[in-house]
């Protein structure tokens, strides 16, 4: 890829990227993804350029996503206290980190799935518009694959994924009160 926009496509290590946002299940399935966003883009315009807030806040019954870091802290999406100030925080952090897990596996499961969507597997050298709709492909066919259980080749490696960097600490306070509640049921 080359021209003005080159840029903005090159993700925090440095290659060519699509930054995508996703919600799994505890099976791994994606439930929501988003593929629309070059690498540079940081997960916070991510999901507030995406319509997953507004799912969010008008869900009936309401519940709770999972964030890391890179998120802001809202009622609905609970991200990690970055300097937990008593036993309880450090509790939620480590159920945090141990429950949000099953993203970083799901995104493992899927490039051993779909070595191409891997670095090592080489790269898509189409327009980011085409990668974006084999990206989605290969999500689908993902889904179907934990739907109907067809076991990963021996052999797959799970990618091990880093958090990305730390988001402000500025959260609105409903929010952060909400995870303080949650945190104290640790």
């Amino acid at each position: 890829m080359s021209g003005p926009q080159e840029p903005a496509f090159v993700c925090r290590k440095n290659f060519h990227a699509l930054n995508i946002q996703a919600v799994t299940d505890s099976n791994m399935r994606f439930l929501q993804i988003n593929t629309c966003f070059p690498g540079a883009t940081h997960d916070s315009f991510v999901l507030s350029n995406s319509g997953l807030s507004g799912v969010m806040e008008h869900l009936e019954g309401g519940g709770w996503l999972l964030g890391d870091s890179g998120y802001p802290l809202k009622e609905w999406l609970l991200t990690p206290f970055l300097s937990p100030a008593n036993q309880h925080e450090v509790n939620y952090n480590d159920a945090h980190g141990k429950t949000r897990v099953v993203i970083e596996k799901s995104f493992g499961v899927l490039k051993s799935r779909f070595r191409c969507l891997h670095r090592t597997g080489g790269v898509l050298p189409f327009s980011p518009s085409r990668c974006s709709q084999i990206i989605q492909c290969c999500i689908r066919l993902h889904n179907l694959a934990v739907s109907e259980k067809v076991p990963l080749l021996e052999g797959g490696v799970v990618q091990n994924i880093n958090d990305n960097a730390v988001f402000n600490a500025n959260a609105p306070r409903r929010a952060q009160d909400v995870r303080i509640q949650v945190a104290n049921l640790f």
